[in-house]
């Protein structure tokens, strides 16, 4: 078999993130999976695994479109009072802010798989909007946080 380009290379990893983005955000984490990836990209489960050899790296290699996915619906351009509203807003919609912040939590809480990655996002982002807004988002952070996290909980309860 001849050897692939870097072209070709390339082009394989970017459809296999662009299937795991879409899978992680809309089957979540645990939906997610080498079967699954390789059932909806036509790449097979080794060579999936060859370009990520964890599961968790795809955390990894997602981590800028996460940040932005979760930076989009926020207003970063007036009042505190208009961040914290714009988040509440962002939660309540069903999007890609709400799937990756549920994503995020599921990573960092389930204890599942490395965290670092769904850490150094949330992190980011804060670091993002606090350099934007010219002001400490430390206190606002937290409490959107902690209210996200009792919104996705009462949501999968009333599922249930």
């Amino acid at each position: 078999m001849p050897k692939r380009s870097k072209a070709q290379t390339q082009q394989t990893i970017e459809t296999i993130l662009a299937e795991a983005k879409r899978q992680l955000l809309a089957l979540g984490y645990e939906g997610m999976s080498y079967t699954t990836l390789s059932e909806a990209t036509g790449v097979s489960r080794t060579g999936i695994s060859h370009h990520f050899p964890r599961k968790q790296d795809f955390m990894v290699a997602l981590e800028p479109f996460l940040v932005e996915s979760l930076r989009t619906p926020l207003d970063t351009r007036s009042t505190i009072n208009a961040f914290m509203k714009s988040w509440m807003q962002a939660m309540h919609a069903e999007g890609e802010f709400k799937a990756t912040l549920k994503l995020c939590f599921y990573v960092l809480i389930s204890g599942k798989a490395d965290n670092g990655a769904a850490f150094r996002c949330l992190k980011t982002l804060q670091q993002e909007c606090e350099q934007q807004m010219q002001t400490d988002l430390t206190v606002a952070f937290s409490q959107l946080l902690g209210a996200s996290v009792l919104l996705c909980r009462q949501r999968a309860e009333t599922k249930s």
